[in-house]
């Protein structure tokens, strides 16, 4: 066993249960700020810093409490902690607790503003990524199906505000579809990325080459983001990027809500920044970060992405009452809170979770293999299935990871019947009848008129030919049957689900 290393099998990892768990060290480099356990350091070449790619002659072990890794899920979490009072094991305290002692060993130190600033976004994204468990694999719908060719039916659209003829909002979208020709077309899967953690002042380096591949891939990616809720140069700079991109890619970007300050406020199913907490606090933190993106982005969102995947009943309505569409945590957590993987409807408002991910081990941000990611999406493209592949921006520190994101892209595309959608684009053509699950994969209603395209298909344009364009807006969630449970159509009874 490597010198600062340390097993104890009667640990547990508080995620997915495995005693083969390992205690790590925790390294500073201190020229650029750089805070991650040892093995993050450690590669072929010696000591090098996992951030700044600079060979390290003098690192600097923190003092303190150790994080523990699973070496079978990757899930980084903590050691001890007295009094602990979330109703878990007191030794599994979150990682973020581990690291305050350097978060306030950098802030006490004198440097210049905009170093500081610099330092507290690295830490900020650092515990991110450390708390955030690798997306266990779970899919949408039956076991295998035969091969189908992409079909497409021409049926007029129908009147949805019929019963209703004096609903605002809902009369003026049905005034602008009838007499439009609309057509059915048949995919093998469907595929949406959310790309998390975008912030202000970190990494925007990466964050502008990962945005470019969407952009010339013209494949729609939704971007979790978390609202800056400071006037500050790093804020603004922010906002006008986010602004300019919507203004000359809207096809490409939706602009979601990922928390308030993304940190973890309570124990709840290992770490949430909502879960757990008072409702009426819950409901303060959403509507001022919902007032914050809006101002930022000059939009209102109607997807939320909760921060560590986690949220709770509270949340759900609170976020329903305050006129989301969708809410798109982790698969792992609706397992085990909802008792369900696929796309389902609970406290008013649909619930669609993220079913893979990039990285492998979020101690040394490993990504898993081309391989593994074009067979993950082989997968679930031969049964038919919804695909959701989370990635966070500031892991893809290389041109070759840039690479495996283009590859899988490309992967995709290359099957032809596979239509590409924000998470916004899903809920709102769900909610309006426009998306059915068959027995073979999905249908999806798009208007064929002049200026109304579809979803993006295989190969890069949309069913009808033009460029792919997302509102990233769904319905109001007061149309949901509030209180009421259920899962998007399925299959036949005797097509099972994959798991």
């Amino acid at each position: 066993m490597a010198e600062g290393e340390q097993k104890m099998g009667d640990r547990t990892c508080p995620r997915c249960g495995s005693t083969a768990v390992t205690r790590h060290r925790v390294i500073e480099h201190e020229s650029c700020g750089a805070i991650k356990p040892e093995p993050a350091f450690c590669t072929a070449d010696g000591i090098v810093c996992p951030d700044c790619g600079e060979q390290c002659d003098e690192v600097e072990f923190v003092s303190g409490d150790r994080p523990w890794t699973c070496e079978d899920c990757g899930h980084t979490f903590g050691a001890s902690q007295k009094g602990a009072t979330d109703g878990g094991t007191a030794w599994q305290q979150d990682a973020a607790a581990i690291l305050e002692c350097a978060r306030s060993r950098i802030a006490a130190t004198p440097s210049p503003a905009s170093a500081v600033g610099w330092g507290r976004h690295v830490l900020v994204a650092i515990v991110v990524v450390l708390l955030v468990s690798a997306a266990a694999i779970a899919t949408v719908g039956p076991g295998a199906f035969r091969p189908e060719q992409v079909a497409t039916e021409t049926t007029p659209a129908s009147d949805p505000t019929a019963d209703d003829p004096g609903a605002g909002d809902v009369a003026e979208d049905a005034e602008r579809r009838i007499s439009e020709e609309t057509a059915w077309t048949s995919y093998r899967s469907i595929v949406v990325f959310r790309n998390d953690d975008v912030q202000a002042g970190y990494r925007s380096d990466a964050m502008r080459a990962v945005d470019r591949v969407f952009v010339d891939e013209r494949v729609p990616v939704t971007q979790g983001v978390i609202p800056p809720l400071e006037d500050d140069r790093a804020s603004r700079d922010l906002c006008q990027y986010l602004r300019q991109r919507k203004e000359t890619h809207p096809e490409t970007f939706e602009y979601a809500l990922h928390g308030y300050t993304h940190e973890r406020r309570t124990g709840f199913h290992g770490g949430s920044e909502f879960g757990g907490l008072p409702p009426e606090r819950q409901e303060t933190l959403l509507r001022n970060g919902t007032v914050a993106l809006e101002d930022c982005v000059q939009q209102s969102p109607t997807t939320f992405v909760p921060p560590f995947n986690t949220y709770d009943d509270a949340t759900a309505s609170a976020l329903a009452d305050e006129g989301y569409a969708v809410v798109s945590g982790g698969e792992w957590f609706t397992r085990s809170y909802f008792d369900e993987t696929s796309p389902f409807i609970a406290d008013g408002i649909l619930h669609l979770p993220n079913t893979h991910s990039f990285v492998r081990n979020w101690t040394t941000n490993e990504f898993y293999s081309q391989r593994t990611l074009e067979r993950r999406f082989d997968d679930a493209y031969r049964d038919g299935e919804l695909y959701v592949q989370m990635l966070h921006y500031p892991t893809f520190t290389s041109e070759a990871k840039l690479a495996r994101l283009r590859g899988l892209i490309d992967h995709m595309k290359s099957k032809g019947d596979v239509a590409f959608m924000t998470v916004g684009e899903f809920a709102e053509k769900y909610e309006q009848g426009r998306l059915e699950r068959t027995e073979t994969g999905w249908r999806v209603e798009e208007p064929v008129s002049d200026g109304e395209p579809g979803p993006i298909t295989g190969n890069g344009t949309s069913a009808d030919g033009h460029a792919h364009s997302t509102s990233g807006t769904g319905p109001a969630t007061g149309s949901h049957d509030t209180g009421s449970e259920h899962r998007l159509q399925s299959p036949p009874a005797h097509a099972e689900s994959h798991d």
